[in-house]
C-alpha cells in the first residue's frame, strides 16, 4: 500500500483551532498518522512542506458541474483551486430522475447552467447517473441533490399550477426514493421554471420527506432584490413547516438599491439560529453574479416550455408584456452595462461572448430589452451572462458570518465567470490574507469541516488520524485568484499539491 510523508506541515485541522507543526502520513486513502516526527521508511514518497499549510480538502457546497465530470472527469478548475468535493444538483435542477420522454426537455431546462452531453442523458434514476458518473472517474469526489424543478417536471412538466393532490404524492414518492438512491437533499431553484411555480405549501411537503433522511434543502430564494428579506421569511416557514435543515445557496443582495440588506438579513437569521433552526448560508466572493440570460424575462413566459416561451414571443402584445418585465429585470440588475454575455453555445451569435449588453445593443441596433429577447429567441435558453450587480461591501459582511462557507456556483464554457476557477483561492488569498476578513484557521473551517457538517459527509473536512485523505497543500503568502472575466480560466497560484483519498491529483 502507498505511503506519502507529508513532512513539517503547518497544519490547519479544519476544527477552527490554531494551526500546529507535524508530519502527516497518508496509507493508500486514509490518514494513517499524525505527529510532530514521523521518520520516513524505504519506498515512502516524501513531500517537504516547510512553510506550507496543509488543510482538509476544500468541500464546494454549490456546483453545477454535472455533465463536467463526465465529460472532462480530469476536473482541472476544480482540483487547481483546492476542491475535493463538489456538491452537484443546485438550483432546483438535477440531471436525474428522467423519463425516455423527458430526455430532450430535462436536457434543455440544464443546459444554462451545466451545458450539455454530446448525445441524449443514458441514464434514468438519480442512483444510475451517480452510478454513470462515478464510471468517468473524476479526480473530485462529489455529491448530488435533488433538483424539485427535475422532480417537478418528471410530474407535471412545465405546468404553472399547483399540484394535484395525487401529482404531490407523486412528487414525495419520487423525492423519496432519489433520497434513497444516495441524494443528500432537495435543491429549490425559485427563480428558474418550472421550481418557481411552486408555492410555499408545496415546498413544506417536500420538505417534510427530505427531514425524514436527515438531508438539508438548498435555495436560490425567489428574490434576492428587493424582496430578499421576505424570501428570507418563505425559507422560514418552510423550516418551521417541516424541520428540515436548510441552507440559502449564494447569499447576496442584487442591484445597488438593494446594497447593505443582507446587513438586515444576516441578523434575521442570526436571531432564527438562536431560536435553534438549522439555517445556514454560502457565498462566491466576487462582485457579479452568472446565470441564464433567461433570467431577465418573466418566469410565467416560459410556462409550458421552451417553445411556449418562443410562441409567446411570436404574438404582438405578449411580446410586448414580456419586453416591458424584461426590461424592468434588467434595469434592477444594473443596467445594459452591468450584463455580459459569457457564452453562446451555438449559431451566429458567438461573438457575443465577452461583450457587455450595451456594446451588443449598438452593433444590433437595438434598445437593450429587445436584444435580450432577439438573443433568447434566436439562442435558445441556454445563453449565459455575467450580472455586475453585487457590492464588495456586502461580499466582505456576509463571509464573516460563523456559518458562511464558499462556493464557486460554477459554469463553464465561452468566457464563463471567473469564479468556476479561483473562489477558494480567492477567498483564502484576497479577502482572508489581504483583508483580513478573518483568521486563516476560521476561514480554513468555513471550507472543509463546516460543509462537511452539513452534507454529512463524517468521512472529511477533518485532518485526524482514519480521515480519508482528502489534503491541500498551499502557501498562505501566496495562494491568490489571478484571473479575470475575459481570462476566467487561468489557474490560481499557491496551491502546491492537491490529493484525492490519498492520491495525488494535482501539483503546481
Amino acid at each position: 500500500m502507498k505511503k506519502i510523508l507529508i513532512r513539517n506541515a503547518r497544519v490547519y485541522d479544519g476544527t477552527g483551532n490554531r494551526p500546529f507543526s507535524a508530519d502527516v502520513l497518508i496509507e493508500g486513502e486514509k490518514i494513517k498518522q499524525i505527529a510532530l516526527t514521523i521518520p520516513a521508511e524505504p519506498g515512502w514518497e516524501v513531500v517537504d512542506a516547510e512553510g506550507l499549510a496543509l488543510s482538509p480538502g476544500f468541500i464546494n457546497t454549490h456546483s453545477h458541474m454535472e455533465l463536467e465530470i463526465i465529460k472532462h472527469p480530469e476536473m482541472a478548475s476544480v482540483i487547481q483551486q483546492g476542491i475535493t468535493t463538489e456538491a452537484l444538483g443546485q438550483d432546483g435542477s438535477s440531471v436525474a430522475p428522467l423519463t425516455d420522454e423527458l430526455v430532450k426537455e430535462i436536457a434543455d431546462n440544464m443546459a444554462p447552467l451545466a451545458g450539455r452531453l454530446d448525445g441524449p442523458y443514458p441514464w434514468r434514476s438519480f442512483g444510475e447517473y451517480l452510478e454513470y458518473a462515478k464510471q468517468a472517474h473524476p479526480a473530485a469526489r462529489f455529491v448530488s441533490l435533488v433538483g424539485h424543478g427535475t422532480i417537478r417536471m418528471n410530474v407535471m412538466g412545465n405546468d404553472n399550477r399547483e399540484p394535484t393532490p395525487g401529482e404531490l404524492e407523486q412528487m414525495k414518492e419520487l423525492l423519496a426514493r432519489c433520497m434513497r438512491e444516495g441524494a443528500k437533499g432537495l435543491s429549490l431553484g425559485l427563480i428558474y421554471p418550472p421550481g418557481s411555480y411552486g408555492k410555499t405549501d408545496e415546498i413544506i411537503e417536500l420538505a417534510k420527506v427530505v427531514a425524514q433522511y436527515d438531508g438539508i434543502i438548498m435555495v436560490h430564494m425567489r428574490n434576492e432584490k428587493d424582496l430578499l428579506l421576505e424570501s428570507i421569511d418563505e425559507m422560514v416557514r418552510v423550516i418551521q413547516g417541516s424541520g428540515v435543515r436548510l441552507q440559502i445557496s449564494h447569499h447576496k443582495a442584487l442591484g445597488k438599491p438593494n446594497w447593505g440588506k443582507v446587513h438586515q438579513s444576516i441578523a434575521k437569521i442570526n436571531d432564527l439560529r438562536a431560536l435553534g433552526y438549522d439555517l445556514t448560508i454560502d457565498q462566491y466572493p466576487w462582485e457579479a453574479a452568472s446565470t441564464g440570460l433567461k433570467v431577465c424575462a418573466p418566469g410565467w413566459a416560459f410556462a409550458g416550455g421552451e417553445q411556449a416561451f418562443l410562441d409567446r414571443l411570436r404574438d404582438p402584445e405578449t411580446y410586448r408584456k414580456i419586453l416591458a418585465e424584461t426590461r424592468e429585470e434588467i434595469e434592477v440588475r444594473g443596467g445594459a452595462h452591468a450584463i455580459l454575455i459569457a457564452s453562446v453555445a451555438t449559431g451566429e451569435y458567438t461573438w457575443m461572448e465577452g461583450k457587455r449588453m450595451d456594446e451588443i445593443c449598438g452593433k444590433l441596433g437595438m434598445e437593450v430589452g429587445e436584444a435580450v429577447l432577439s438573443i433568447l429567441q434566436h439562442e435558445g435558453t441556454s445563453v449565459v451572462a455575467t450580472y455586475f450587480s453585487i457590492s464588495e461591501d456586502d461580499v466582505r459582511f456576509v463571509m464573516q458570518a460563523p456559518y458562511h462557507c464558499v462556493c464557486t456556483d460554477g459554469i463553464v464554457g465561452g468566457k464563463p465567470h471567473p469564479r468556476a476557477y479561483a473562489s477558494f483561492p480567492r477567498f483564502l488569498g484576497t479577502y482572508v490574507r489581504d483583508k483580513k476578513v478573518m483568521p486563516l484557521e476560521e476561514a480554513i473551517r468555513h471550507i472543509t469541516s463546516e460543509p462537511a457538517r452539513r452534507l454529512r459527509l463524517w468521512d472529511r473536512g477533518l485532518i485526524r488520524e482514519g480521515m480519508d485523505a482528502d489534503l491541500v497543500l498551499f502557501d498562505p503568502e501566496t495562494i491568490k485568484d489571478v484571473n479575470s472575466y475575459m481570462q476566467p480560466d487561468l489557474p490560481p497560484v499557491g496551491i502546491r499539491k492537491v490529493w484525492v483519498l490519498g492520491e495525488e491529483k494535482y501539483s503546481g
